[in-house]
């Protein structure tokens, strides 16, 4: 795939994509089509297992959409970003999504890593959604994500104060899943995707699922989504393979079958 925006490298098991957009790794309409794409190309692809996004350089990871076009788009001259679609397929998909925070994510960079499935951040880096302070609110999902992923007190005092979390706050309010120093997140993030990618992908697909489902309805539906998920899980030849490594003292070899 042919991208400007966003630098793609595969390696086993799964890609790294990288928002390269200077100064501040804006997320215009080039790069959220170009991740748009990457998610199609990458859905079906049984050498992708897991994709992790990043950002270019050590201060951003994205400082979200590009303000200096938001006259435009007011104006009705500038095109539309339908980031709200393309976090919905983020947070969807069937395979695991990584953020690497190698820097700070304000605005909708923290709405594409809300919309990640795991978030590693640099210790060094910040997080959050200071549209308040221009007159406007998140409009790419964070009203929604972040009140599920930090509670309703927290996330308000964010959105209301436009004030962002240090990384440490970030982790003790749940935010994320993990600390490290800046040198080394992609490399623990892809370390994580290493791990991920011998995973059993129907499985991985059952889990996502039904936690994103079950989130936005009762614990009897969602045990009900649960059940049928497993049920697939469980018919399925990973799950014999996994049974049968258990017994002999192996690592799996699951093939998402």
């Amino acid at each position: 795939m042919e991208t400007k925006k966003l630098l793609i490298e595969r390696k086993e098991g799964f890609v790294v994509a990288t928002i390269t957009n200077p100064p501040v790794n804006a997320l215009g309409p080039d790069a959220v089509q170009e991740l748009s794409e990457l998610l199609e190309s990458s859905r079906e692809d049984s050498g992708v297992r897991v994709i992790v996004i990043t950002g270019a350089g050590d201060k951003l990871f994205s400082a979200g959409a590009d303000i200096k076009g938001f006259a435009a788009i007011q104006e009705g001259k500038g095109p539309r970003i339908d980031g709200n679609t393309v976090f919905l397929n983020v947070e969807n998909f069937p395979k695991p999504v990584i953020a690497a925070l190698q820097g700070s994510a304000f605005g909708g960079g923290c709405e594409l890593a809300m919309s990640c499935h795991l978030r590693i951040i640099s210790a060094s880096a910040k997080i959050g959604l200071p549209e308040i302070k221009l007159g406007i609110i998140p409009g790419w999902g964070g009203t929604q994500r972040l009140p599920r992923l930090i509670g309703k007190t927290r996330a308000l005092e964010m959105m209301l104060t436009g004030n962002p979390l240090t990384a440490a706050e970030a982790l003790n309010y749940g935010l994320v899943n993990r600390v490290v120093p800046a040198a080394e997140v992609l490399t623990e993030a892809m370390s994580l995707a290493a791990e991920l990618a011998k995973g059993a992908p129907l499985a991985q697909t059952a889990v996502i699922t039904a936690v994103n489902r079950g989130l936005d309805t009762t614990t009897e539906e969602g045990i009900n989504i649960e059940r049928a998920g497993s049920a697939i899980v469980f018919a399925s030849e990973d799950a014999k393979e996994g049974a049968i490594a258990f017994f002999q003292k192996r690592p799996a070899n699951f093939s998402g079958k």
